[in-house]
């Protein structure tokens, strides 16, 4: 037993899980009030508390509990941790995801008591990306608190030194489960103090308990604090805060070891349960972060207002949606439908910002030149130029770029074809970095084709890629590519839960979508593309591959009519690699990981690759994937019963993911297993496409082009945006090839450049000054 104890009293408040947010807030008001009213009984009694949600929610209804509040942290006694909006998932929020989870609750937590966190908190997370130790250090926070992965799950100290590759550092303690502890007599109590003292290294003589009721919210009762007070020992027993342990522990100089990796698994289920929440979160994320460049953009160049608080809002509602119960998809159904209006309140948002930013910027452009034609302005938010195909609402007879020079044009079906009878439009465009490009509808001179792009049979090529199509199976082999790959394999899950408690692979293979049918859909100039259509059972999968003249990737546009109860589709690609290593996207990096089929939390792409290369998936919404042998998997759906933990299931039970959803995923060649800052782009491209304005003639003052931004050095530049306290801009940076390296983002558009040395993936922020100055700042735009 450990002669001392600190005593750390909380209550794990889940805001929803099998409960609505409605019902999560009111415990929030009681398990608040109950904390404070602890307090007035107990002068030394301390209570800490996460999640700047719950504070929002009590200056809603309860301001008056908010002032106590603030008197309180004022004493000492109550306090802040966590420094993030909720306990978030900590594989499925984005790099950008993480920055405003800190950003917007550490100034909270600043502005309303003049605190911020020190300590993260995120005790419940199902596993925690190996990133974290940067972000919560440019956050403000210089330790880490969190349980899972438990002992039977990952063997690892329990106290230790996290590190990032950038070499951010943290101290990081894995709780004794539960991390909730309602000690009812002196037998549980000494059970528990034996327990932790258990946990920590034989160079210290104290230990943290954490102690109180917990999920649906309670904290520490009178019994529990009795007890406390009451016990007889030759042991301290001191009300805390987990700073205090911290302090003692670095006081110690005890040598501790140093873990250089993610911290997983715990529920290998999630990343793949309730499809919509992932693609909420997804849309929510990029299209955000692209209404605030283009924001940036036209306030630069138009004067028109930033709308901050209109962003801050929608990042709100994005960041409660990271909750891990939510974001992991192991909520009951009708949470979800609450969630979905927080997201679509969200994507309101950024699209009426983004549309008043580029109709302001496309109508300041000097388009009078009629005998050019019809323009199309044409906006990308990313750091680089960017070659895209874009589709038009017009049948046009021809495009020309902004010098007059036709460029090749093509017909594709038009969701308006049954009303007006026409096409739409596609071209292929380049546009430059943080800017717009303008084309033109005109009537011209062919284009000259390509004559290596085609549709036909079963093959589908370009100058750089050749696809064959099996016409009995459906599967498809790119040469120097894949082979065989497109399989759809249906897992029977039937003894797994939503979260898939203790069972991480999924390979009770049962059975594949069959009698496929091979349709050539597009053959054009910019496009050529061929349809697979499969079944299984009651289920139908429909997979477009598509390829435009110059690309050097596949892009297959899913369309799926699931139908099964208790099962898992993959879709997987046999890459030809053998002997080669699985990589994985995280937030503001990658990782590499074994290939033995284990499911994997990923974000935006996933790769097999050895030192001669390999093959790079990309996608658009999805988080969960398996590398195993050669064979890359996505899993495109799972469908568990919601809230399922195990207990009874009835004919009433409602299983997710049933019925019509679409997404996209691209196949391309990862050309090293040591540098995928390629890939990574791919998959931004792929995530944040261009957008067209159909425009008319008329004068302005902007040129037909424009680039705003220059970037150089392996960095992508993750947000442009105004800093929250108005004082001017804030350029958000990461590096991406996993090297040391010196960075530079030029900015035209307001006429100033930084620059930085990098270590590997870290990610820096700037603040450019309206009075002229730079300076580094943490994610939370405080000083360093």
């Amino acid at each position: 037993m450990k002669n001392k104890f600190y005593m750390i009293g909380n209550a794990h408040l889940d805001p929803v899980w099998m409960w609505r947010w409605q019902e999560g807030s009111a415990e929030a008001k009681a398990t608040c009030q109950s904390a404070l009213d602890r307090m007035k009984e107990y002068p030394d009694f301390k209570f800490v508390c996460s999640s700047a949600s719950i504070y929002r929610w009590l200056e809603d209804f309860s301001p008056e509990m908010v002032e106590e509040i603030a008197e309180r942290v004022k004493e000492g006694r109550w306090i802040v941790v966590g420094g993030w909006w909720v306990q978030p998932d900590c594989n499925l929020p984005s790099g950008e995801g993480f920055a405003r989870q800190s950003l917007y609750s550490q100034r909270y937590f600043h502005d309303r008591f003049g605190v911020t966190a020190r300590t993260g908190y995120c005790v419940d997370s199902f596993g925690h990306n190996g990133m974290l130790p940067q972000i919560l250090k440019k956050s403000g926070m210089n330790e880490y608190v969190f349980m899972r992965p438990g002992p039977h799950e990952q063997q690892m100290p329990d106290l230790f030194k996290w590190q990032s590759p950038d070499g951010s550092e943290v101290l990081a303690l894995r709780l004794c489960d539960p991390y909730c502890c309602n000690f009812t007599d002196e037998e549980a109590l000494e059970k528990r103090l034996a327990d932790v003292s258990a946990t920590m290294p034989d160079g210290l003589d104290f230990a943290p308990c954490f102690y109180g009721v917990g999920n649906h919210g309670g904290g520490p009762t009178i019994r529990n604090i009795e007890l406390i007070k009451g016990r007889k020992g030759t042991e301290t027993l001191t009300f805390a805060d987990p700073a205090e342990f911290f302090d003692k522990v670095r006081a110690s100089d005890i040598d501790l070891p140093v873990r250089k990796d993610d911290l997983q698994h715990h529920a290998a289920g999630c990343y793949a349960a309730v499809s919509d929440i992932k693609t909420a979160i997804r849309k929510g994320e990029t299209r955000l972060l692209a209404a605030e460049k283009y924001a940036a953009l036209a306030a630069g160049l138009t004067g028109l207002s930033y709308p901050g608080e209109k962003f801050k809002e929608g990042w709100e509602n994005v960041c409660f949606l990271h909750f891990h119960d939510i974001a992991g998809g192991c909520a009951i159904e009708s949470s979800y439908v609450d969630s979905l209006e927080f997201a679509g309140e969200s994507l309101s948002i950024a699209a009426k910002s983004e549309n008043a930013a580029l109709q302001r910027l496309s109508w300041a452009v000097d388009t009078r030149n009629r005998e050019k034609g019809l323009p199309i302005v044409i906006f990308n938010s990313l750091d680089k130029p960017v070659k895209a195909v874009i589709q038009i609402n017009k049948q046009a007879e021809g495009i020309t770029d902004k010098d007059g020079n036709p460029v090749p044009c093509q017909h594709v079906y038009s969701e308006t074809h049954s009303c007006y009878g026409r096409d739409d439009t596609i071209f292929e465009a380049e546009v430059p970095a943080l800017g717009w490009t303008t084309y033109y509808i005109k009537e011209c001179e062919a284009a000259p084709d390509d004559p290596m792009l085609k549709a036909e049979g079963n093959i589908l090529e370009n100058a750089k890629l050749r696809l064959k199509f099996d016409p009995h199976t459906g599967l498809v082999t790119a040469e120097g590519l894949f082979h065989d790959g497109g399989l759809p394999v249906v897992i029977d899950e039937y003894d797994h839960d939503t979260w898939s408690h203790d069972k991480n692979f999924f390979n009770k293979k049962i059975g594949i979508f069959t009698d496929a049918k091979i349709t050539v859909i597009e053959n054009g100039p910019v496009r050529a593309g061929i349809r697979v259509e499969m079944t299984y059972g009651k289920s139908s999968l429909r997979l477009d591959y598509l390829l435009a003249a110059n690309d050097d990737k596949v892009t297959v546009r899913t369309a799926l009519d699931w139908q099964e109860k208790h099962k898992m589709l993959k879709i997987c690609f046999p890459s030809g690699v053998k002997g080669g290593d699985a990589y994985y996207s995280i937030p503001y990096g990658w990782i590499k990981r074994p290939c033995d089929g284990e499911e994997e939390p990923g974000q935006m792409w996933h790769a097999i690759a050895d030192k001669n290369g390999g093959l790079a998936m990309l996608n658009d919404c999805k988080y969960s994937f398996s590398v195993e042998g050669e064979n890359l998997c996505l899993t495109a759906v799972r469908s568990p019963i919601y809230g399922d933990h195990g207990r009874e299931r009835t004919a009433d039970s409602i299983f997710t993911d049933q019925g019509k959803r679409k997404f996209s995923f691209a196949l391309m060649k990862a050309e090293s297993c040591d540098d995928f800052s390629i890939v990574s782009r791919a998959a931004e491209e792929f995530n944040t496409q261009p957008v067209n304005i159909l425009e008319n003639n008329h004068e302005g003052r902007l040129p037909l082009s424009y680039c705003g931004m220059e970037v150089s050095g392996s960095i992508a530049v993750t947000a442009l945006k105004r800093a929250e306290d108005g004082s001017g801009w804030i350029v958000r940076a990461v590096e991406t090839a996993g090297q040391p390296n010196r960075g530079a983002v030029a900015l035209p558009l307001f006429g100033r450049k930084v620059e930085g040395d990098f270590g590997p993936f870290e990610v820096k922020t700037f603040l450019l000054a309206d009075n002229g100055s730079a300076k580094e700042v943490l994610l939370t735009e405080f000083d360093i």
